[in-house]
Protein backbone atom coordinates (compact mmCIF):
# COMPACT_ATOMS: atom_id res chain seq x y z
CA UNK A 1 0.00 0.00 0.00
CA UNK A 2 1.12 3.68 -0.82
CA UNK A 3 1.41 6.10 0.97
CA UNK A 4 0.61 9.64 -0.39
CA UNK A 5 3.28 12.18 1.12
CA UNK A 6 3.08 16.46 0.45
CA UNK A 7 5.64 18.31 -0.95
CA UNK A 8 4.57 22.36 -0.95
CA UNK A 9 6.61 24.51 -3.33
CA UNK A 10 6.23 28.68 -3.87
CA UNK A 11 4.35 28.70 -7.03
CA UNK A 12 1.96 31.06 -8.13
CA UNK A 13 -0.42 31.20 -10.77
CA UNK A 14 0.06 31.11 -14.10
CA UNK A 15 3.86 29.70 -13.00
CA UNK A 16 5.02 26.50 -14.90
CA UNK A 17 5.90 23.60 -12.36
CA UNK A 18 8.78 21.69 -13.19
CA UNK A 19 8.10 17.83 -12.74
CA UNK A 20 11.08 15.17 -13.23
CA UNK A 21 10.52 13.17 -17.14
CA UNK A 22 9.23 9.83 -15.03
CA UNK A 23 5.33 8.56 -14.57
CA UNK A 24 3.72 10.02 -11.33
CA UNK A 25 2.26 6.98 -11.28
CA UNK A 26 5.20 4.21 -11.93
CA UNK A 27 8.32 5.67 -12.98
CA UNK A 28 8.54 5.03 -16.69
CA UNK A 29 9.91 7.58 -18.87
CA UNK A 30 6.54 10.12 -19.40
CA UNK A 31 5.95 11.62 -22.67
CA UNK A 32 2.17 12.80 -22.18
CA UNK A 33 0.73 14.60 -19.61
CA UNK A 34 -2.40 14.29 -17.07
CA UNK A 35 -4.33 17.03 -15.74
CA UNK A 36 -4.71 17.30 -12.12
CA UNK A 37 -6.76 20.05 -10.14
CA UNK A 38 -8.33 21.26 -7.22
CA UNK A 39 -10.97 23.78 -6.48
CA UNK A 40 -10.81 26.19 -3.41
CA UNK A 41 -14.63 28.55 -3.11
CA UNK A 42 -14.48 29.81 -6.84
CA UNK A 43 -11.05 29.25 -7.98
CA UNK A 44 -9.71 26.31 -9.71
CA UNK A 45 -6.11 25.45 -10.14
CA UNK A 46 -5.44 23.25 -12.99
CA UNK A 47 -1.51 21.68 -13.46
CA UNK A 48 -0.35 18.84 -15.66
CA UNK A 49 1.96 15.91 -14.27
CA UNK A 50 3.74 13.47 -16.61
CA UNK A 51 2.40 10.26 -17.13
CA UNK A 52 4.21 6.89 -19.44
CA UNK A 53 2.38 6.34 -22.71
CA UNK A 54 0.93 2.98 -20.75
CA UNK A 55 -0.61 5.13 -17.87
CA UNK A 56 -1.81 7.56 -20.47
CA UNK A 57 -3.73 4.45 -22.42
CA UNK A 58 -5.31 3.41 -18.52
CA UNK A 59 -6.72 6.90 -18.73
CA UNK A 60 -8.12 6.77 -21.56
CA UNK A 61 -9.30 3.24 -21.35
CA UNK A 62 -13.51 2.88 -20.15
CA UNK A 63 -15.54 0.62 -18.33
CA UNK A 64 -18.34 -0.89 -20.11
CA UNK A 65 -20.49 1.02 -17.36
CA UNK A 66 -18.73 4.20 -17.50
CA UNK A 67 -19.31 4.14 -21.77
CA UNK A 68 -23.19 3.80 -21.05
CA UNK A 69 -22.87 6.12 -18.35
CA UNK A 70 -21.44 8.71 -20.81
CA UNK A 71 -23.65 8.02 -23.39
CA UNK A 72 -26.67 8.32 -21.39
CA UNK A 73 -26.15 11.81 -19.72
CA UNK A 74 -26.43 13.57 -23.12
CA UNK A 75 -29.79 12.00 -23.54
CA UNK A 76 -31.05 12.25 -20.11
CA UNK A 77 -29.59 15.73 -19.99
CA UNK A 78 -30.92 16.59 -23.84
CA UNK A 79 -34.30 15.27 -22.69
CA UNK A 80 -34.47 17.17 -19.88
CA UNK A 81 -33.33 20.53 -21.59
CA UNK A 82 -36.73 20.27 -23.94
CA UNK A 83 -38.54 19.25 -21.38
CA UNK A 84 -38.19 21.93 -18.76
CA UNK A 85 -38.35 24.48 -21.04
CA UNK A 86 -41.48 23.43 -22.50
CA UNK A 87 -43.09 23.16 -19.05
CA UNK A 88 -41.55 26.27 -17.89
CA UNK A 89 -42.96 28.05 -21.09
CA UNK A 90 -45.93 26.70 -20.85
CA UNK A 91 -46.42 27.23 -17.27
CA UNK A 92 -45.37 30.73 -17.24
CA UNK A 93 -48.21 33.36 -17.32
CA UNK A 94 -48.71 34.62 -21.21
CA UNK A 95 -49.05 38.42 -20.21
CA UNK A 96 -45.57 37.98 -19.66
CA UNK A 97 -43.54 38.98 -23.12
CA UNK A 98 -42.47 36.01 -25.36
CA UNK A 99 -38.38 36.72 -25.16
CA UNK A 100 -38.54 37.01 -21.21
CA UNK A 101 -40.61 33.48 -21.35
CA UNK A 102 -38.28 31.98 -23.46
CA UNK A 103 -34.91 33.46 -21.49
CA UNK A 104 -36.96 32.06 -18.22
CA UNK A 105 -37.47 28.79 -19.82
CA UNK A 106 -34.28 28.24 -21.34
CA UNK A 107 -32.12 29.28 -17.99
CA UNK A 108 -34.54 26.79 -15.72
CA UNK A 109 -33.64 24.36 -18.24
CA UNK A 110 -29.90 25.28 -18.30
CA UNK A 111 -29.66 25.05 -14.90
CA UNK A 112 -32.08 21.58 -14.09
CA UNK A 113 -29.93 20.12 -17.26
CA UNK A 114 -26.59 20.73 -15.10
CA UNK A 115 -27.32 19.21 -11.80
CA UNK A 116 -28.75 16.08 -14.05
CA UNK A 117 -24.96 16.35 -15.87
CA UNK A 118 -23.24 16.87 -12.69
CA UNK A 119 -25.22 13.71 -10.72
CA UNK A 120 -24.19 11.51 -14.14
CA UNK A 121 -20.61 12.57 -13.71
CA UNK A 122 -19.88 11.78 -10.13
CA UNK A 123 -21.49 8.30 -11.19
CA UNK A 124 -18.80 8.07 -14.20
CA UNK A 125 -16.16 8.95 -11.99
CA UNK A 126 -17.33 5.70 -9.70
CA UNK A 127 -17.99 3.31 -12.61
CA UNK A 128 -13.73 3.75 -13.44
CA UNK A 129 -11.59 0.99 -14.08
CA UNK A 130 -9.70 0.78 -10.91
CA UNK A 131 -6.42 1.06 -12.94
CA UNK A 132 -7.55 4.43 -14.08
CA UNK A 133 -8.82 4.96 -10.75
CA UNK A 134 -5.09 4.13 -9.27
CA UNK A 135 -3.08 6.68 -12.22
CA UNK A 136 -5.72 9.37 -11.09
CA UNK A 137 -4.73 8.83 -7.03
CA UNK A 138 -0.99 9.35 -8.13
CA UNK A 139 -1.07 12.78 -7.77
CA UNK A 140 -3.20 15.15 -6.28
CA UNK A 141 -3.18 18.95 -5.40
CA UNK A 142 -3.99 19.26 -1.72
CA UNK A 143 -4.28 22.87 -1.05
CA UNK A 144 -2.89 26.13 -2.80
CA UNK A 145 -2.70 30.14 -2.31
CA UNK A 146 -1.82 33.16 -4.28
CA UNK A 147 1.80 31.89 -3.31
CA UNK A 148 2.09 28.21 -3.04
CA UNK A 149 1.03 24.91 -4.23
CA UNK A 150 0.89 21.55 -1.75
CA UNK A 151 1.03 18.37 -3.68
CA UNK A 152 0.48 14.83 -2.36
CA UNK A 153 2.17 12.23 -4.41
CA UNK A 154 1.96 8.10 -4.13
CA UNK A 155 5.22 7.31 -5.80
CA UNK A 156 8.16 7.84 -3.37
CA UNK A 157 10.96 8.00 -6.03
CA UNK A 158 8.93 11.00 -7.91
CA UNK A 159 8.52 12.96 -5.02
CA UNK A 160 12.24 12.48 -4.58
CA UNK A 161 12.94 14.02 -7.82
CA UNK A 162 10.46 16.57 -7.60
CA UNK A 163 12.01 17.66 -4.52
CA UNK A 164 15.50 17.89 -5.97
CA UNK A 165 13.84 20.02 -8.97
CA UNK A 166 12.02 22.07 -6.75
CA UNK A 167 14.52 22.44 -3.72
CA UNK A 168 14.65 26.39 -4.52
CA UNK A 169 11.15 27.03 -4.13
CA UNK A 170 10.60 24.28 -0.98
CA UNK A 171 7.97 25.50 1.89
CA UNK A 172 7.44 23.97 5.24
CA UNK A 173 4.25 22.19 4.82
Amino acid sequence: MYVMTQVKIKVRPQQTVTFPGICVHCGQPAPEMMRIHKRISRITRFIDVPVCADCARQLRGKSLEEEQLSRLQWLVGGLALLVTSAAVFIAWPPAMALWARLGLALGVALLVTAVIIAIFQRKIRDAYLPEKQQVLKAATIENFSWRATTFAFKNEEFKRRFVELNASSLMEI
